[in-house]
């Protein structure tokens, strides 16, 4: 601390030790923060700003530094004098090495923790970036954003739920609160994008010290790609391998070891202990407070303090549990109520039971919990230990049937009695994540049929329903049922026994009620119908999480057998209570009443949302949601119908809005009629353009504004015009587009500009600003509510987008600042996360079987082949870029693009929607991409480490199977165009595709057999230069699915034939060459030279073709096929005239294989045929004479093979050979002697020295 100077973090000025303390000497403070919260309970938003921007200059600095504080909390931020705040308590704090990218230890407040913390998973300082989050909320709101008297419901509420948003705060705090509180780290707002956001952009103090020789790479800096893939190492080697949080199972184990204790001792005593121990612990040692003091909890920590002292206490000394009787929960309430709430007791009324004004209590720090000295508190061990109670099951059902019975008899004090235990079960249901362990509770207890029971029981009685506090008690069983909906129990995943079949038949059962309910007249039980829609919403939200059959079920019965609560919802918004806007002039309605139909309203309009609207990454629900929509959009499209005109009105209502947008968005979805009708529709486009303008004031008009311009982005696809109004809005949207700070808003403008720009609108962008608005969309954290339009992903808008800017016709191109702009980067990142990249693993760790599912909600198929695109207009016109990139071991693009080749991805693109469709297109642009770098004239080393790096990632095999199981035939060119060029390029991709031929010879031979026979001869041309290579360069072992190949199944040879035939030059003379290497080993090619009628004929036709190419393949194969002949050389003297014409070729090539072609004639026994030619005579000037060396040495070669045949040994000599070639040896000896002597020289000599008279036969 002696080296920290920054206005806001305090001060070390001098420290020393006593005997028994170590002393600190710091700056004097007025206060704490927290005193502020405890005497005004919130501030406004302009000092929270001021705030923020201190505490976010105090961290600047301290991560620069590479320091964790890992205590952020209002205790622990001083107030200075002038009104600035200074951050202190570092005994948490820790300073890591340039070693260290994440660390595991727990440090910090429980309110205060973030997600990662409390799963005990690695963190870093973006740990220290959610607990300001934290503070800055409770600031604003009064609360933290995570509240409860629960060690175990916080951790679940920090896990699991949103945060809420008070309608109060601006829609630019809130943005900026929802990147510091995003629960991934890895999407959290974080440096340097957050010295950015327009909430403390300019405000922020930046204190630049000399780094230290071993600082590292400071934590307020983006960490280069490889430390990136350390970190992420790191932290997947340190994660947890349990699924439950050290701290939890430590309040457990202390609760087992308490209450073992606790049987070995007597109960009286023992309850006097406690009580003693429990206010000696308040009096003494008062705990962290935010609101309250410690010695006011709450009324539900007093109800479980008194179940613990009268249950477990009581039963857990051996005693048999207590027969349920009148009053006994009140009764046993009431000695806690004393002792803890001493202002409540003298009540005797309904109201004092009532929770919903009663201030909650605070929860302790998880420092006690774990100090093994203290008692733990009764309210964090009281929801397990009663679950954990078999004997508490049967008191609860046993209360609920006495008490509802004397509830059915009108009796207030059943009500008195059933609101404690009501209440008990709505905190567990709420506060356990054991779901095994709730659900058994639940069956034990009889849970759920004893509440719907009773809700039935009390809707059928109009004696009840008179009674002063028939509204409380309703509104808290509601509030209980709604709880066991929310139960992960009740979903496929976390199903415990048969919960699932006993949530259907609950969720049956509810239905039926709520179906009665909204069948009755309009006026009546307003509350009731309130509440049961918003457990109704509760219950839509926990089918949507549950598998295809159980949600159809579900949905398809609100269509059927349920058909009350549908109609019942239509009626409800088509003939509202209140009017939606009151005329100037009308009578006002009183405020209550006001508020009473509007809460009704929007819980009408919100559970009519829930049923229709697809919830993001859920997919199992989207086809009966689907089935609703259209019902509606029926009834929608309904001249006569008074639904669409309802809607429509409440599109500029404060509550009703956002729900409303969601149903017709839901409803244009699977309707085109309704789009053509809305678009038709004045004031329907009139309010969705106030909207997208700000000038309706709605309750959440972030979210309203993105599903509005998602609306009109749909009305725009579906009718492929522009409603009249929205020629105009190009420049609006656009300047919503780069100046919002709202990720959601600006990747829904950035859709909907791009289908404007797609019908002609213009819309002026300058290429820095809209880099800018994609790199902040990119990289800061995004809430994705909404699924786009056409299914498409978060991101596609936004690619789309930037491809229409990046391509259209200008005078500048603005790919260069592109290329150069750190949005090229964090694309690709953003890229990567989507497709949920594997972690690089060690080679002592397996490699995962499969993949992970890529998280098509972020980019959908659509979106990727719009990237990629994106991708390959920019190399092209920035070929070096792309080199960068691909010549870079272990770089994002590279990582990305093999992956994109894999088996496991393609099939699960072949699975997404629209997956198939897109794959095509993606594949080529992968292949493009992976070819830029023979494309371009590279260094030999550079190249080398790119087909290195293809190799280790076996992109030829891919590439086969690509082509054998994703693309139709007539897109297969350009990655068998590539495969081929990296075969004949690289020997181990050679050994890739024909092990990988060998893995799958029925499957790859079929497909090589139907492209070889295609009508796309660029194609079968490399095809053939592939099994050409192949059979040039590989052992005859590997070439037997060449034989297969051009025999066909029948073995026939018409693949043979029908090549040897084909039209195209390039094709005849790829197949003669291929042939000719064949027949250098393959004896049964040669026996079918011999067996198949024509189809040696066929090979002599091309020693006659008018392309040289062909001649050049054949007079190869020809003279492959004469080598070692054995019974096909009588047949090949046919050949002789034709091969005799070439030695007179103008080609070289062909010049020289007909001469080895000739060479390899004579054994064979066809010395008259040869002669009848000419051959010897041709020959022989051919060596003396032919300008090329290599066919010099072809023809003598040619002549030492012929020579062996006795008469043309004696035309050799009559020829007066010798002489002839005498003078050619000797012209070769005064040659230069620093000039090499060429090769025929040597066969000059021999043939000489074989033609003198002792060597004649």
């Amino acid at each position: 601390m002696r080296g920290l100077r920054h206005p806001n973090i305090v001060h070390m000025l001098d420290s020393f030790e006593t005997d028994k303390e170590v002393v600190v000497v710091t700056d004097y403070a007025e206060g704490e923060l927290f005193q502020i919260l405890e005497d005004d309970g919130k501030l406004p938003e302009d000092q929270v700003q001021a705030i923020a921007a201190q505490l976010v200059s105090a961290l600047y600095y301290l991560h620069s530094h590479r320091i964790l504080h890992r205590d952020m909390k209002p205790q622990n931020i001083l107030l200075a004098k002038g009104g600035g705040i200074k951050l202190c308590d570092f005994g948490f704090a820790r300073a890591m090495s340039t070693n260290t990218m994440v660390l595991t230890s727990i440090k910090g407040t429980p309110l205060y923790m973030s997600p990662e913390l409390v799963e005990e998973r690695p963190y870093d300082h973006t740990a220290d970036l959610w607990s300001v989050g934290c503070i800055l909320y409770e600031l604003a709101v009064g609360t933290p954003p995570f509240y409860t008297t629960s060690i175990f419901q916080l951790v679940s509420l920090i896990l699991k739920d949103p945060v809420r948003w008070p309608t109060t705060i601006s829609p630019c705090f809130k943005n900026f609160l929802q990147g510091l509180l995003t629960k991934d780290p890895r999407q959290r707002l974080s440096w340097p994008d957050l010295l950015h956001h327009p909430f403390i952009a300019g405000r922020v103090t930046i204190i630049t010290e000399p780094a230290g020789p071993d600082l590292g790479t400071p934590f307020t800096s983006r960490l280069p790609p490889e430390l990136q893939v350390l970190k992420d190492q790191q932290a997947h080697q340190l994660a947890p391998k349990g699924n439950r949080s050290r701290i939890l199972r430590q309040a457990c184990k202390r609760m087992a070891e308490e209450a073992k204790q606790k049987k070995h001792q007597n109960t009286g005593p023992a309850l006097e202990q406690e009580d003693r121990t429990s206010k000696m612990a308040s009096d003494t040692a008062p705990l962290p407070r935010l609101r309250a003091t410690p010695q006011e909890p709450g009324l539900l920590a007093g109800i479980l303090a008194s179940e613990m002292k009268n249950s477990w206490a009581e039963w857990g000394a051996g005693e048999a549990p207590p027969v349920p009787r009148e009053n006994q929960i009140s009764q046993d309430s009431e000695p806690a109520l004393l002792e803890l709430r001493p202002e409540v007791v003298s009540q005797r009324s309904i109201d004092a039971v009532d929770l919903e004004n009663e201030e909650p209590d605070s929860d302790d720090e998880w420092q006690h919990l774990l100090e093994t000295a203290d008692p733990v508190p009764v309210q964090l061990k009281a929801p397990l230990t009663l679950l954990c109670n078999p004997d508490f099951c049967q008191r609860i059902q046993g209360q609920l049937r006495e008490a509802g019975g004397q509830i059915l008899k009108g009796m207030l004090e059943g009500a008195s009695h059933i609101l404690p235990a009501l209440r008990v079960l709505s905190s567990l249901l709420s506060s356990c994540s054991d779901s095994v362990l709730l659900y058994s509770f639940c069956r034990e207890a009889g849970l759920p049929g004893l509440l719907l029971s009773l809700l039935r029981h009390s809707q059928d009685s109009n004696s009840i329903q008179q009674q002063c506090w028939y509204g409380t008690f309703l509104r808290h069983l509601m509030a209980v049922i709604q709880a066991y909906f929310a139960c992960t129990f009740n979903l496929e995943r976390s199903q415990t026994g048969d919960s699932l079949q006993v949530f259907q038949e609950a969720a049956n059962l509810f239905l039926d009620l709520l179906g009665k309910l909204l069948a009755q007249p309009d006026d009546s039980e307003q509350t009731l119908r309130r509440d049961s829609l918003m457990c109704f919403t509760v219950l839509c939200e926990a089918m949507d999480g549950n598998s295809r059959t159980i949600s159809k079920a579900f949905y398809s019965s609100l269509l059927t057998t349920q058909r009350a609560v549908l109609d019942g919802l239509l009626h409800g918004l088509t003939v509202p209570q209140l009017p939606f806007h009151i005329p100037p002039g009308a009578p006002q309605v009183s405020q209550p009443l006001r508020e009473q139909s509007e809460d009704l309203s929007g819980a009408m309009s919100s559970a009519l949302a829930a049923i229709c609207t697809a919830p993001v990454g859920l997919p199992s629900c989207w086809e009966a949601k689907e089935q609703i929509s259209q019902h509606l959009a029926n009834q929608l499209t309904e001249d006569n119908d008074q639904l669409r005109p309802s809607i429509i009105s409440g599109l500029r209502h404060p509550i009703l809005c956002l729900h409303l947008l969601k149903v017709l968005y839901s409803c244009c979805h699977v309707s085109e009629h309704l789009c053509h009708l809305l678009g038709q529709e004045p004031l329907a486009l009139e309010s969705l353009l106030m909207l997208v303008q700000g000038k309706v004031k709605v309750v959440d008009w972030e979210e309203s504004t993105e599903v509005a311009l998602y609306l009109l982005s749909l009305l725009v696809l579906r009718l492929q015009d522009l409603p009249s109004g929205m020629e105009k809005l190009g420049n609006e949207i656009a300047t919503l587009f780069t100046h919002s700070h709202i990720v959601s808003l600006v990747s829904a403008a950035a859709c909907l500009l791009g289908q404007l720009g797609q019908q002609g609108v213009t819309f002026d962008l300058q290429p820095v600003e809209w880099i800018a608005a994609a790199s902040h969309a990119l990289s800061a954290p995004a809430e994705v509510r909404l699924t786009p339009p056409g299914g498409c992903g978060f991101y596609d808008g936004l690619l789309i987008l930037l491809l229409q800017l990046l391509t259209q016709p200008g005078k500048g191109s603005p790919i260069r600042d592109v290329a150069s702009s750190e949005m090229w980067t964090i694309l690709w990142h953003r890229f990567s996360m989507a497709l949920r990249l594997p972690e690089e693993v060690s080679p002592q760790e397996s490699q995962p079987s499969q993949s992970p599912e890529p998280d098509w909600t972020l980019i959908s198929p659509q979106g990727m082949a719009a990237l990629l695109s994106l991708a390959v207009a920019t190399f092209t016109q920035e070929p070096q870029l792309c080199l960068s990139h691909l010549s870079q071991r272990g770089s994002i693009l590279m990582t990305t693009l093999k992956h994109l080749l894999s088996p496991s991805f393609l099939r699960q693109l072949g699975r997404a929607p629209h997956g198939s469709g897109f794959l095509p297109v993606m594949v080529l642009s992968v292949c493009q991409l992976l070819c830029f770098p023979f494309a371009l004239d590279v260094d030999a080393d550079l190249l080398g480490g790119v087909l290195a790096d293809f190799v280790d990632s076996e992109v030829t095999a891919r590439l086969l199977q690509v082509c054998c199981h994703h693309l139709p035939l007539t897109q297969v060119e350009l990655p068998v165009s590539l495969l081929t060029h990296l075969a004949l390029t690289d020997s181990t991709s050679l050994n890739q595709f024909v092990n990988t031929v060998a893995a799958s010879p029925r499957t790859i031979i079929s497909f090589l057999s139907v492209a070889l026979l295609g009508d796309q001869p660029l194609l079968t041309s490399d095809i053939l230069s592939l099994l050409a290579h192949t059979a040039r360069v590989l052992s005859p072992s590997h070439l037997s699915f060449i034989q297969e190949l051009l025999a066909g199944s029948d073995e026939s040879y018409r693949p043979l034939r029908s090549l040897l035939g084909h039209p195209e030059n390039s094709v005849r003379a790829r197949t003669y060459g291929l042939l000719g290497h064949l027949l250098r080993y393959s004896m049964a090619v040669r026996g079918a030279l011999q067996s198949q009628t024509g189809l040696l004929n066929l090979l002599l036709l091309g020693l006659r073709d008018k392309d040289p190419a062909v001649r050049r393949g054949a007079s190869f194969a020809v003279g492959n096929a004469a080598y070692q002949a054995g019974p096909l050389g009588p047949a090949l003297a046919a050949a002789i005239p034709s091969v005799t014409q070439l030695l007179g070729d103008p080609q070289a090539g062909i010049r020289r294989n007909a001469a080895s072609a000739l060479g390899n004639l004579g054994p064979e026994g066809l010395g008259e045929e040869l002669l009848q030619c000419q051959v010897p005579q041709r020959l022989l000037e051919m060596a003396c004479g032919d300008p090329q060396l290599n066919v010099k040495e072809a023809a003598l070669i040619a002549l030492r093979s012929l020579r062996q045949e006795p008469c043309i040994h004696q035309v050799l000599v009559s020829l007066g050979a010798s002489e002839r070639l005498a003078m050619l040896s000797l012209g070769n000896q005064l040659l230069p002697h620093s000039s090499s002597r060429p090769a025929s020289a040597k066969h000059c000599r021999k043939l000489i020295h074989l033609l003198r008279p002792t060597h004649s036969t």
